[in-house]
């Protein structure tokens, strides 16, 4: 298995973002985590992520959207620039730094965009 690629800065994968946590959890863990005085991604989210609807989302990213599973917790980014490019990304969460494998091995998935510069060889996977 070979990973290729690097950021090609689109920006698709911040037009529609996916998150385990519902917007009520990501307040909670974002609360919970500032008391305590922990980082945590939880508090960026909570600050500059805002919830989308289905709709929205496809609005925004249709590739992207419908690839996701129909319960996934969409969001976009208030610090997506007008250019596409992000506007805090030296100071970007752990969460849009892993994109698009975070801690897992590289595998076949769908990315953000059909041109994301992101890439894997996968054996037996067209790519």
């Amino acid at each position: 298995m070979e990973l290729r690629g690097s950021c090609n800065g689109c920006g698709a994968c911040c037009n529609v973002l996916v998150l385990e946590q519902s917007p009520d959890e990501v307040r909670q863990m974002a609360a919970l985590t500032r008391v305590l005085g922990i980082p945590s991604d939880h508090i960026f989210a909570a600050e500059h992520w805002r919830p989308l609807t289905r709709e929205e989302a496809t609005a925004l990213n249709p590739f992207y959207t419908s690839r996701l599973p129909a319960d996934a917790h969409l969001y976009t980014c208030d610090r997506l620039g007008a250019d596409g490019r992000c506007t805090v990304y030296e100071e970007r969460p752990l969460v849009c730094r892993g994109y698009p494998w975070y801690d897992r091995p590289p595998r076949e998935m769908p990315l953000a965009d059909p041109e994301c510069g992101y890439a894997v060889d996968l054996p037996g996977c067209p790519g």
